[in-house]
């Protein structure tokens, strides 16, 4: 009985060696979860940006009105402004990032917004595409306010994108202020001063610029006017102002600030002097450090016609004018 048990058992094991044998493979679960990765990681990547990998946004970036930022693998092209990696902050899928003048004055944030992701309550941008905003204070309920990557323009930008082609220009626009084509622009003189009655010309010239540069309502606002020949630097040191200038301020620092000289043909220039002077005790008080300084100040003013603005916008500034 035992003899003929492992004859057949010897029987069914040659057997099963003559077979070709199937070989499973188990499925892939490491390779399925890095291309689902690399999926996410498609568009804007924050994790390289924060390592100074550009290259998830490099190309070109167009807003509402045609304004540019430009991106290689190592950050914005530009002659004028560069990119302080060092203030890069990131709180749950947005980043903040701030973009400095290489003169040392002047400057503006970017918000880096994934798809998908929100800048406020008042998102007014496509949120199926990358974007990245720009600008001195908070101001999300305009699309025209948000770049986008310049093969993703929303359609009702494709006539922005056309007209932006013939441009050799390969360099971000630094100069944030005279961004408005003629037809937006309007001479102030041509206002009509009764549209705000019981306000000054320099009061309702005041909150233009305000509204022409912030583009918001400050809990309230300030002038304070400098004469001419009165130093930059209120410590004394440096160049001084070349015409009579207002400086615009709020309480809240965070509004933002604004330094003009009214030059009574319906232009203005504006002044990029800094809310805060952030230097070093030892550069504060240099006489050759602080007179190069302010003298980048001037280098860098820009004399734009002011647009008359929309009145809501300008009455609501008077309101709180002080």
């Amino acid at each position: 009985m035992k003899k003929g048990f492992v004859i057949v058992l010897s029987a069914l094991v040659l057997a099963s060696c003559g077979r070709p044998q199937r070989t499973v493979m188990p499925k892939n679960s490491e390779t399925k979860q890095t291309s689902t990765s690399e999926k996410k990681q498609s568009g804007m990547d924050l994790k390289a940006i924060k390592d100074k990998d550009y290259s998830s946004i490099q190309g070109t970036w167009i807003d509402g009105r045609g304004n540019e930022l430009v991106f290689d693998d190592k950050g914005l092209v530009s002659e004028d402004v560069e990119l302080d990696a060092s203030c890069f902050k990131q709180k749950d899928q947005i980043a903040e990032m701030t973009v400095s003048a290489k003169s040392g004055v002047g400057g503006y944030g970017l918000l880096l917004l994934p798809k998908g992701q929100e800048a406020g309550k008042d998102d007014a941008s496509d949120k199926s595409k990358d974007r990245i905003w720009a600008g001195q204070s908070p101001e999300y309920g305009d699309d025209d306010n948000f770049y986008y990557c310049k093969k993703e323009q929303p359609k009702d930008r494709e006539q922005v994108d056309a007209d932006d082609s013939s441009s050799t220009s390969k360099t971000s626009k630094a100069k944030k202020w005279n961004t408005r084509s003629d037809g937006e622009v309007k001479s102030s003189k041509k206002a009509d001063q009764n549209d705000y009655p019981g306000y000054t010309a320099a009061q309702v010239e005041a909150a233009r610029v305000w509204a022409y540069v912030i583009k918001s309502v400050p809990t309230e606002l300030s002038i304070n006017e400098k004469s001419a020949g009165t130093k930059i630097y209120f410590g004394g040191l440096g160049v001084d102002y070349p015409k009579d200038v207002r400086q615009l301020f709020t309480p809240i620092s965070a509004e933002g600030h604004v330094t003009y000289a009214s030059n009574g043909d319906g232009t203005v220039t504006i002044y990029p002097v800094p809310s805060h002077w952030q230097q070093s005790a030892d550069e504060l008080n240099s006489e050759e450090f602080m007179t190069q300084f302010t003298q980048g100040i001037l280098d860098h003013a820009e004399t734009v016609t002011l647009p008359d603005g929309d009145p809501d916008l300008i009455r609501q500034i008077l309101a709180v004018l002080k």
